[in-house]
């Protein structure tokens, strides 16, 4: 057995994130992400037949048409380290009116249980704004969808149901999705979820049980338990709330926002109903302490900051990673630099193989920094032999984790060690994998950043298992000088206070639900409370815009509105009847149809040219502009534009016809004969466009009028602009569209 030690000999995987019960926090307490370990099927274990005449017999309405050719399977089944349930894969493909609806279903353990599935159907137009199901005729598929294919019989609907994003596309198909929470005498588990995703045709496309629940657990009594009355009381005289910064991503940005907000102690989870102690991730306490001063783990950097080349990660990589094995082989698959969040990225992609499986996985650098993101050791969860079982380390001290931990912090982060504090909380450990977790919270000015921290596991050896931190760049912060006191939000903290009774595990009570009240506001689990305004957000629930009145195009002017396609500040002094100009016209068009950031060109150090000239980086219209030039809508070239003209319908016409990629057809204009009474007025080098556009359905005349001359109005752009999306949805099935 190898003595405890510090050295760097190890190998990946990414990390999850405990939540915590006020509000997901990144810089509390981390989980590896489940790893899925890969093994070669023998001839004893499930056939391909088996596994459809499950899904048959749960899901007939879906597949009775199906063969067994539809079906393939694949060679490996697989577990994870923390679960020895064997899981199998089975994808599915099938031609559906000369286009390919397919899938994929994951089984586990001998009952065969679905525990995912996922489907792509063969055509997307009907699940497409307006859809044919309403949120709670979604809601009702999705309940019987669990009903049949979950092993678990008592489960709740999540108290928050999302309905579609406020950022969706017009091209993409609604959504709505539901979590569903199995409970245990009617008390909800709360680390146990299973999510349905319902397309806007009423068809699944998506389900999955998540932290799938082990059969050795025990779940505590429901008796003798303090009262909801009782746990709010002693809440509200004692949970105190800290200011930490916040950090957020605004829909249609990719740039991240911070915020002041006041949260419990990220180390509280609840109040534990049967001993009425206070439940926190380092277990349970008779009292709660004042909040515990922010330690950097170092005052200064301990290195300046070195760019490094692909070679010299590569160098980097094989040193962290390689095991001197002869039952293992590591190989560099590939190298390759990328952006994340604005920061310049090298990812070496690699691959263990071992025995008959294959693992792979990739470690990220920060170029600038030569610092590691990302890194984690997929050896040490391969199978163990009975050799290696019995010469496993004993479980190492919670002490030497912790140094051992912030030793590898200061070796592998030594440029912004300093950006960062010593662990708040005990380190957690999984059994199983036989590893510990240690998260280090990011500081500024003495407060927690929530959302943001750097994630260590270290093993019973005292060896790196894995490391990760999202890198986030914050160029401004918020002021501490305008915030509300303690005071005052504790005082709306309590007037808005409630509690539900949850099953939870608790640290140091492996194997075992305990009842814990967790605090509730307003009767959401996530919440925050702004420091400068003094409003208390739900986490996750949905901010509904402006609404509008129209007498045709309601529905459709209020569905680009709520996904900030078109931008309405009052609804009363807002007309959908107006002419628009060409600049509004194409800020509707460029968000209707791709993923517009208006922070796109913002972190970038040289700006791009304009493509026209009238038309610069200073212009509040410019990203829009280069936005549509990159996506072909607009060829400087060939077009005059004139962003503050009104757009008509033979302009629209023309953009529409380069969304659907059939301009070479267009300028063929002697091969089209018009059916419209106005073809005359068209301008000749537009004809192709205007005929297109009308034949395709996506501009209606008016009494056999096409009116090329016309100016077009809001409520005019967002109907044709949904049939746009009809087309682009059609040509998609058919493999001909590429945006």
């Amino acid at each position: 057995m190898k003595k405890w030690t510090t050295a760097l000999s190890m190998s990946v995987v990414t990390l999850g994130l405990l939540a915590n019960p006020a509000m997901t926090d990144a810089s509390v307490m981390t989980k590896e992400e489940r790893v899925p370990i890969y093994v070669a099927m023998n001839d004893e274990q499930v056939t391909k037949e088996q596994l459809i005449q499950v899904l048959k017999t749960k899901l007939p309405e879906m597949f009775s048409t199906y063969s067994n050719s539809d079906f393939q399977m694949t060679s490996m089944s697989f577990h994870y380290a923390d679960d020895l349930t064997t899981r199998y894969e089975l994808m599915f493909q099938k031609k559906v009116n000369k286009q390919t609806e397919s899938g994929s279903v994951t089984f586990k353990g001998d009952n065969l249980e679905i525990e995912n599935f996922y489907f792509v159907p063969a055509n997307i137009k009907d699940a497409l704004f307006p859809g044919k199901v309403s949120e709670e005729q979604a809601r009702k598929v999705a309940e019987d969808f669990v009903k049949k294919v979950s092993a678990s019989t008592n489960y709740i609907l999540g108290n928050e149901v999302p309905s579609y994003y406020n950022s969706r596309l017009i091209t993409e198909p609604i959504t709505y999705t539901y979590s569903f929470t199995p409970t245990e005498k009617n008390i909800p588990i709360s680390d146990q979820t299973i999510m349905v995703t319902v397309l806007g045709d009423g068809k699944i496309q998506y389900y999955t049980q998540m932290n799938t629940m082990q059969k050795r657990m025990s779940f505590e009594d429901a008796t003798n338990i303090a009262s909801k009355e009782a746990a709010v009381k002693k809440m509200k005289e004692q949970l105190n709330l800290t200011l930490q910064y916040s950090i957020d991503y605004e829909p249609a940005s990719s740039k991240p926002t911070v915020k002041l907000v006041y949260l419990p102690d990220p180390n509280i989870i609840g109040l534990h109903a049967t001993s009425n102690k206070w439940a926190t991730y380092t277990g349970k306490v008779d009292a709660l302490t004042g909040q515990t001063a922010l330690r950097p783990l170092s005052t200064t950097q301990l290195k300046t900051p070195a760019p490094i080349t692909v070679e010299e990660a590569k160098a980097i990589a094989k040193q962290l990673v390689e095991r001197q094995s002869d039952t293992s082989k590591f190989t560099i698959d590939s190298a390759y630099e990328h952006d994340m969040n604005d920061h310049p990225i090298i990812s070496i992609s690699y691959s263990y193989h071992y025995k008959n499986a294959t693992h792979s996985s990739s470690i990220e650098f920060n170029k600038k920094t030569g610092e590691l993101i990302s890194y984690s050791d997929y050896f040490g969860h391969f199978p163990a032999s009975e050799e290696q079982a019995e010469a496993a380390a004993p479980q190492l001290a919670k002490e030497k984790v912790i140094a051992a931990a912030e030793e590898y912090v200061k070796q592998l982060a030594p440029t912004s060690v300093h950006e960062y504090a010593t662990t708040q909380f005990e380190p957690t450990y999984d059994k199983d994998a036989k590893v510990h977790y240690v998260s280090f919270p990011r500081i500024k000015d003495g407060l927690i950043v929530n959302g943001d921290n750097l994630s260590v596991s270290i093993d019973d050896e005292g060896q790196l298992k894995s490391f990760y931190r999202y890198p986030v760049s914050i160029e401004e912060w918020p002021k501490r000088d305008s915030v509300i006191s303690a005071e005052e939000a504790k005082k709306l903290f309590a007037d808005a206070l409630g509690v539900k009774l949850v099953y939870n595990t608790l640290q140091n009570e492996q194997g075992k639900y305990e009842l814990v009240y967790i605090p509730t506001v307003n009767g959401q689990d996530f919440y925050q409370i702004d420091a400068n305004s003094g409003k208390i957000y739900n986490g996750s629930a949905q901010t509904e815009g402006v609404k509008i009145s129209h007498p045709t195009a309601e529905k459709e002017l209020n569905y680009l509105i709520q996904a900030g396609a078109i931008d309405v500040k009052d609804s009363n002094a807002f007309n959908a009847d107006v002419a628009i100009t060409q600049g509004q016209a194409l800020n509707t068009l460029i968000k209707s149809i791709s993923y517009f950031y208006e922070d796109y060109y913002a972190y970038r150090q040289e700006q791009p040219s304009a493509s026209f000239e009238q038309i610069n980086s200073e212009h509040p219209y410019f990203k829009v502009v280069e936005t549509a030039t990159r996506l072909g809508i607009l060829n400087p070239a060939e077009d005059e534009l004139n962003i503050d003209q009104k757009v008509t319908n033979e302009q629209l016409a023309v953009w529409y016809i380069r969304v659907l990629g059939l301009e070479q057809a267009a300028k063929h204009s002697e091969i089209y004969q018009l059916t419209i009474k106005d073809a005359a007025d068209v301008d000749p080098a537009k004809l192709g466009y205007v005929a297109l556009s009308h034949v395709l359905g996506l501009q209606k005349s008016e009494q056999s009028m096409f009116l090329p001359k016309k100016e077009v109005t809001y409520a005019q752009l967002s109907k044709s602009i949904i049939e746009l999306a009809y087309e682009i949805a059609e040509k998609r099935s058919s493999g001909t569209y590429y945006y």
